[in-house]
C-alpha cells in the first residue's frame, strides 16, 4: 500500500483503477474527475467508444475507488455530457456519493465548430457530489468574486494561445482554479489527469496533488507543464 506523503506532487503514467487499489482508503480531501466521456474522441490509447454497458462498468469500478479513497466531508467533481449526466448522478449515489449541485462551464469562443445537434455545444457540465457531510466554503477561498458562481466562464485552450491545448478534452487551468479555489483540503486526486491542468491550478493554489494518466504522451506533456514557472 503506498503511502500519500511519497506519492503527492507527481503525475503518474497508469490506469487510475490499478494505481487508486494502491492508495489507502480515507487519504484524499478531494477529487475533480474528467474521465472519457464515450463519445468517440481519439485519445490515443484509450477506445472511447464502447458499449454503453461496457463504458458504464467501467467508470462505475473507477467511482468505487475514487469513493473509497476519499476522506468523510470530502468533495468529487465530475465533468461530463448532457445526456451523460442523468446517468452519471444515479450510479455516484449507488456507490455512496451525495448529490450537491451542477456547475457550467462556458467555453465562449468556440468559433468554427460544427453543429451536430439543434443547438450547438458551447458548455459542459460539472456534477458536485459530496461524501457525508461537507465541509463550508466562504469567500475567503475564492479567487474573486466571479470564481463564487456556479456557472463559469473560461476560454478554452487553442494551440495558438499562451495556454495552448495539447489534448482532445483539455480544460482550461483558470478553471480548474476557481474550482480549487472553492474547495477545502490540501490533497487534490485528479484520476484523469491528461495534459496536467488541475496539477498546475493546485501547483498555482500551493495545494498538493496526485495525478494519474494512462497516454503516456499526455503524461511528458504534463511533466513539462508542471516543470514551467506558475502559469
Amino acid at each position: 500500500m503506498k503511502k500519500i506523503k511519497d506519492i503527492i506532487n507527481k503525475i503518474y503514467c497508469a490506469d487510475c483503477l490499478e494505481f487508486m487499489k494502491e492508495m489507502p482508503s480515507s487519504s484524499v480531501d478531494f477529487c475533480i474527475a474528467d474521465p472519457p466521456f464515450n463519445v468517440g474522441k481519439d485519445y490515443g490509447s484509450f477506445n472511447d467508444k464502447k458499449s454503453e454497458k461496457e463504458y458504464w462498468h467501467w467508470l462505475k469500478i473507477r467511482l468505487e475507488q475514487i469513493f473509497r479513497v476519499l476522506k468523510e466531508s470530502s468533495r468529487l467533481y465530475v465533468f461530463h455530457t448532457d445526456k451523460g449526466i442523468f446517468k452519471l448522478k444515479p450510479v455516484c449515489e449507488k456507490e455512496g456519493f451525495i448529490f450537491h449541485q451542477q456547475l457550467i462551464w462556458y467555453g465562449p469562443n468556440l468559433g468554427g465548430a460544427k453543429i451536430k445537434a439543434d443547438w450547438a455545444y458551447s458548455h459542459e457540465i460539472i456534477l458536485l457530489f459530496h461524501k457525508g457531510k461537507p465541509k463550508k466554503t466562504g469567500m475567503i477561498n475564492a479567487i474573486d468574486f466571479s470564481t463564487t458562481f456556479s456557472v463559469q466562464v473560461h476560454s478554452r485552450p487553442q494551440r495558438n494561445y499562451k495556454e495552448g491545448r495539447d489534448h482532445p478534452a483539455q480544460k482550461p487551468v483558470s478553471l480548474l482554479a476557481a474550482i480549487i479555489s472553492r474547495t477545502p483540503g490540501q490533497i487534490i486526486l485528479d484520476p484523469f489527469c491528461g495534459t496536467g491542468a488541475t496539477l498546475i491550478a493546485a501547483k498555482n493554489l500551493k495545494r498538493n496533488f496526485i495525478g494519474t494518466e494512462i497516454n503516456p504522451d499526455y503524461c511528458k506533456i504534463a511533466e513539462e507543464r508542471l516543470a514551467q514557472e506558475v502559469l
